[in-house]
C-alpha cells in the first residue's frame, strides 16, 4: 500500500494547489433563475455599498468540505469522488424563503437567501450521509450542524433585509463536488451524483 504505513496516504497525493473543495447543491434552471431575480431584488431594495454578486453558475448551498484529515485510501480528489459516490439519498423539495445576513470574511458581509426548517431537515440528512462515506475514505469526522443557505452577495455594509416577495422552490435531485480556485472566483465541478 502506498504511503508508508498501516492507513494508507498521507492526504496530500492529487490535492491541487491553491483551490478548496466542497460538497454542494447547485441550482439550475428555474431555480437558478429564481435566486437570481432575489439576488437582483435585494441589491436595488437594500442599496448595499459596493455589491459584488455570486455568478449565476456559482450560486450554490455547501453541504460540508473535508476539512480535517486522516489518512487517505487513495489519492485526495479521487477520495473525495469515491465518497461522493457511496452516498445513497433521496431527491428533496427545498425552499428558500427568508434572507439573512453573515459576516462573510474579508471585512464583508453578505446576503444570503436561507432555507425553511423542513427543508434544513433533508439537507442536514444528505450531509451527514456525505460525512459518513468521507469518514469511511480518511476523512476526519465533521459532526457540524448547517444553517443552510446560498449567498447571494457581499458588500462592504448590508442593512437588515426584508423578506423575499416570492419563496425559490427548488427541486433538488443531485448533489456535486466543487474545486474552487481560492480568489479567482472560479469553480469546477468534479464529480456530480444524482438522489434517487
Amino acid at each position: 500500500m502506498d504511503g508508508g504505513d498501516l492507513f494508507g496516504r498521507s492526504g496530500d497525493e492529487g490535492l491541487e494547489p491553491g483551490c478548496a473543495y466542497f460538497f454542494a447543491l447547485m441550482p439550475s434552471g428555474r431555480a437558478q433563475r429564481q435566486i437570481g431575480e432575489r439576488r437582483e431584488s435585494a441589491i436595488r431594495a437594500l442599496r448595499p455599498g459596493r455589491p459584488s454578486r455570486v455568478d449565476d453558475d456559482r450560486l450554490h448551498l455547501s453541504l460540508c468540505a473535508p476539512k480535517t484529515l486522516k489518512r487517505l485510501r487513495a489519492p485526495f480528489e479521487p477520495s473525495l469522488q469515491r465518497a461522493g459516490a457511496e452516498v445513497r439519498a433521496s431527491a428533496f423539495a427545498l425552499c428558500l424563503d427568508d434572507f439573512g445576513t453573515f459576516n462573510g470574511g474579508f471585512e464583508q458581509a453578505c446576503l444570503v437567501l436561507r432555507s425553511d426548517a423542513t427543508s434544513s431537515t433533508h439537507v442536514q440528512s444528505l450531509k451527514d450521509d456525505i460525512g459518513t462515506a468521507l469518514f469511511k475514505h480518511g476523512f476526519g469526522w465533521d459532526g457540524g450542524t448547517l444553517a443552510p443557505h446560498v449567498t447571494l452577495f457581499y458588500a462592504d455594509d448590508i442593512a437588515s433585509p426584508c423578506r423575499p416577495d416570492e419563496v425559490v422552490e427548488w427541486h433538488v435531485d443531485e448533489f456535486v463536488l466543487v474545486r474552487s480556485h481560492v480568489g479567482k472566483h472560479r469553480h469546477d465541478i468534479i464529480g456530480r451524483w444524482p438522489l434517487r
